[in-house]
């Protein structure tokens, strides 16, 4: 019995380098009840992903979606481009180190489209992603446009989890992706942190993506442009651009002109964060946690619910790592069951 024991308390300290198999996904609020009392309570479509990657437990729940990713995607397509080139002993040049820097730290697109190309567009993404472990993505991403792919929280907690720990990856690649999310500046941070000495010495490794869309005509706005609906790329980023200028008297030639109004502005808004335990516990990734929104706040409204709800699953993740996680409420019991 000592032995066990020894070991259990042990385990939280050893990484184990991969995540064991996760069984089916929890209920978030088996995690944080605090979590589904927020998001009944919001005028906004959101859900969030919390992967224990030491265990392979995987804690989900809210609106399933799928959302547009955004910017989320960029951290996958430096690390794909990385790992392409670490494995095929090919060097990096200057120009690409700088535009890996670009895309992921400041969040800028231009560089976006250079480095696809590295790695043969997106049809090598989608080789990635099956690599990966996460073939569902490879039937939400668009043929033309990067920032339209789309994912559930479960899917985008996958993907991270990948990123921070799967054998495919090279170390190299690995350790300057890492880097990059370290760099990434200020004014992106936001949902997925760690509250402030709240778990010493850990890190958050966190990429976010946000983009505005003029209100849907009706019925549920997530995913309601799909870009599988434009045969044309330049129309499509036409009219993602143009769009909050779009008027009801616009001609309806294009499916974002026939829902466009300008009487509110749907935000899109989501974060990953990859959690790196404290270095006398290895530093190794611990944690994924990924949060998704759509919402016709404000921008900073928006933001403001992301910080909240991210501070509600750090707490949580906080309270478990702690000891202190109590039972969950017996209607999460039965929803797991169920």
């Amino acid at each position: 019995m000592r032995r066990l024991l020894s070991i259990a308390l042990l385990a939280p300290l050893i990484w184990i380098g991969t995540a064991a198999q996760s069984s089916a996904e929890a209920p978030l609020c088996t995690l944080s009840p605090d979590f589904q009392r927020q998001v009944l309570t919001n005028d906004a479509i959101v859900g969030a992903a919390v992967y224990d990657l030491q265990t392979g437990s995987i804690w989900s729940g809210g609106h399933a979606g799928p959302y547009a990713l955004h910017s989320v995607i960029k951290p996958p397509i430096a690390w794909a481009v990385m790992s392409d080139a670490y494995e095929e002993g090919r060097p990096l040049t200057r120009v690409h180190r700088d535009s890996l820097y670009y895309m992921v730290a400041w969040s800028l697109n231009p560089d976006v489209g250079v480095l696809l190309s590295m790695i043969g567009g997106l049809q090598g993404l989608n080789d990635f992603y099956q690599r990966w472990g996460v073939p569902e993505l490879i039937e939400l991403s668009h043929r033309s446009r990067w920032g339209a792919s789309r994912a559930q929280p479960v899917h985008l907690a996958r993907l991270f989890a990948a990123l921070a720990m799967s054998e495919t990856v090279p170390e190299l690649a690995r350790e300057h992706g890492f880097d990059l999310l370290r760099s990434v500046v200020d004014g992106h941070r936001w949902g997925a942190t760690i509250p402030e000495q709240s778990l010493p010495g850990w890190e958050s490794l966190i990429k976010t993506g946000n983009f505005t869309l003029p209100e849907s005509a009706g019925g549920d706005p997530v995913a309601k442009i799909d870009p599988h609906d434009y045969l044309d790329r330049h129309t499509l980023l036409s009219d993602l651009y143009d769009a909050p200028e779009a008027t009801a008297g616009a001609a309806a030639d294009t499916p974002l002109k026939q829902l466009a109004s300008r009487d509110r502005v749907l935000v899109r808004m989501n974060s990953a964060a990859i959690w790196l335990a404290a270095p006398w516990q290895g530093s190794q990734p611990r944690y994924v946690v990924a949060i998704m929104q759509e919402s016709f706040y404000t921008w900073v409204g928006s933001r403001r619910l992301q910080d909240y709800i991210g501070a509600i699953l750090a707490d949580a993740i906080v309270e478990r790592e702690a000891g202190r996680w109590s039972d969950a409420p017996s209607h999460c019991i039965k929803r797991a069951l169920s």
